[in-house]
């Protein structure tokens, strides 16, 4: 959407909208018609998760003085909690890149990336806002659902099409024709009944998982309310968001038709995933936990 460096000049902090007469109201700025929108820079988001860290400026910093300020359990339980960006920028500058496209259920994914990290493509809904070029977006067409536009969401963050992201950069960065080389499943392909349940559709299975990772907060609630999700607000619960992600991966696992050798194998590959201690928020690891869901949902 914007380039950190090129359109530098679009950008104001907190500070310069105060002394410009704005005033504050929730995570924008508004002044008379005028209204600022948060800038999101890739690192203040994580997977299914669009308010994972704030961004401080340590001006001590001769390089990187944008450092990020983790969000804890305690803001990620609170759904007005939002997440405070560096910078800000005027709602015409956004709307004019993004014209008229729906701005309820933007992708942004992390650009900077490498086969070696603990995941390689990170991805999330984040609401209408500014977007450096750290965290490049993927939109939907008109003619394609929320909930299907959740449904690759969750294609994209699924250990299945991670492993394969890997296999493909030769650098650090995740750009569109690399992902424009993975295999990803067609908008049809979530009409079919789930092969573990034939009560649901697949999109309604995989897109009930995914907006309940995604829908915690009430800036989220344009999204929620797109998608008929009830409540509009899921409650943040590290518990359940483990299991709900094991779920789905071990999903994507069967869809792709992995066997449970190759299961292993592949999960076995991101650092890790053996390694995770148990705590009052995670009774067993993730490896532990695809693999019961994934025999659970008839893998073999």
């Amino acid at each position: 959407m914007f380039h950190q460096s090129s359109d530098a000049e679009l950008f104001h902090t907190a500070e310069q909208l105060k002394a410009d007469g704005f005033k504050r109201d929730g995570p924008i700025w508004k002044k008379r018609k005028q209204v600022f929108l948060p800038l999101y820079e890739a690192k203040m988001v994580q997977m299914f998760d669009h308010r994972a860290a704030s961004v401080v400026v340590d001006k001590s910093k001769w390089m990187r003085q944008g450092q990020t300020d983790q969000t804890s359990l305690v803001q990620h339980q609170n759904p007005e909690f939002t997440i405070e960006p560096r910078w800000w920028v005027n709602e015409s500058n956004v709307h004019r890149v993004l014209g008229d496209r729906d701005t309820t259920r933007i992708i942004a994914f992390k650009n900077v990336t490498s086969p070696t990290n603990q995941r390689t493509m990170i991805a999330a809904f984040i609401p209408y806002s500014g977007v450096v070029h750290s965290a490049p977006l993927i939109f939907t067409g008109s003619d394609i659902s929320v909930c299907l536009t959740a449904c690759l969401l969750g294609n994209l963050n699924a250990f299945a099409y991670d492993y394969i992201c890997r296999q493909k950069i030769g650098g650090v960065n995740l750009s569109y024709f690399i992902i424009n080389q993975i295999p990803t499943f067609h908008p049809d392909f979530y009409k079919q009944k789930c092969p573990w349940n034939k009560k649901q559709t697949l999109e309604k299975w995989i897109s009930d998982r995914v907006l309940k990772l995604t829908c915690t907060s009430n800036d989220m609630i344009p999204l929620a309310k797109a998608a008929s999700l009830k409540p509009l607000v899921h409650k943040w619960n590290p518990e359940e968001r483990l299991d709900l992600q094991a779920q789905f991966d071990a999903a994507f696992f069967i869809l792709y038709g992995i066997k449970q050798d190759d299961v292993e194998y592949i999960l076995s590959t991101f650092s890790g995933i053996r390694k995770e201690p148990e705590s009052m928020f995670n009774t067993s690891n993730t490896l532990d936990r695809i693999l019961k869901h994934y025999h659970n949902l008839g893998g073999k």
